[in-house]
């Protein structure tokens, strides 16, 4: 079975597009089709920890999704306590990134 990362990078200005990365991953895995699905919020993304408006959406889908947020990027937008406020694990997702690719995930990236 396929395991897959999705990587929201967009920001919240582009709201279409982080809601449909946000809700594919939980689409993906409740759909049982794939062994693991990941989430990962890196770059612009990080901002929608800041906007109130993504705060139910991000809840829903932690709850069935094993999502990550960005440390780094988490820090340099200044939205640290508002991650860890969501129950969003901080990490170094660069790294992980690279384990994941090399343990043969599919990463598709909104």
């Amino acid at each position: 079975m396929a395991r897959l990362v999705v990587l929201v990078l967009s920001g919240p200005e582009d709201r279409r597009k982080v809601i449909t990365g946000l809700k594919f991953a939980k689409m993906a895995k409740e759909s049982g089709e794939l062994e693991d699905v990941r989430l990962v919020i890196s770059a612009q993304a990080v901002g929608i920890f800041k906007d109130e408006t993504f705060k139910d959406l991000i809840a829903e889908v932690n709850a069935s999704v094993s999502v990550k947020a960005c440390r780094m990027n988490a820090e340099g937008a200044g939205v640290v306590k508002e991650v860890e406020a969501s129950g969003v694990p901080l990490s170094a997702v660069g790294k992980e990134l690279i384990e994941l690719i090399r343990e043969g995930y599919e990463v598709i990236s909104f």
